[in-house]
């Protein structure tokens, strides 16, 4: 008899050390696929911060915003510029408002992630008027 509670504690002990490896490797799994997520999502939110800069510099520079935002490939709605990039979207908004002495062009890049707005870049300046 005490060869079968020995064999029985056995298998009782291996099943318990199966059964917590299962579950470290269950853990850890699901912690790797967080991560990967994660890592995808900051790759994604820093090519659109990228390309978000580019549109903000090249409408900054820009004699005439609207011309150089088509030329960038975004189409015009309301008023508001738009240019899908795959995994986020890109809207730029024009202003131009004539100061008498001069013209002051604002312009506001967003990029969207999902609908969820993802960060704003502020783009503004202002041309003396020629006398």
């Amino acid at each position: 008899m005490k060869t079968g509670n020995r064999s029985n504690a056995l298998l009782v002990e291996l099943l318990i050390v199966i059964m917590f490896f299962m579950l470290a490797a269950t853990v850890l799994l699901q912690v790797f696929s967080g991560a990967s997520g994660q890592g995808t999502r900051a790759g994604i939110t820093t090519q659109a911060l990228n390309s978000a800069q580019n549109v903000a510099e090249r409408i900054y520079m820009a004699s005439n915003p609207e011309e150089t935002l088509r030329e960038l490939g975004f189409t015009a709605a309301d008023g508001v510029w738009t240019r899908d990039d795959g995994d986020f979207r890109i809207e730029a908004v024009s202003e131009k408002t004539d100061r008498g002495h001069g013209v002051w062009y604002g312009q506001e890049v967003r990029v969207l992630l999902s609908d969820e707005r993802l960060l704003t870049l502020p783009c503004s300046r202002y041309e003396e008027a020629q006398p």
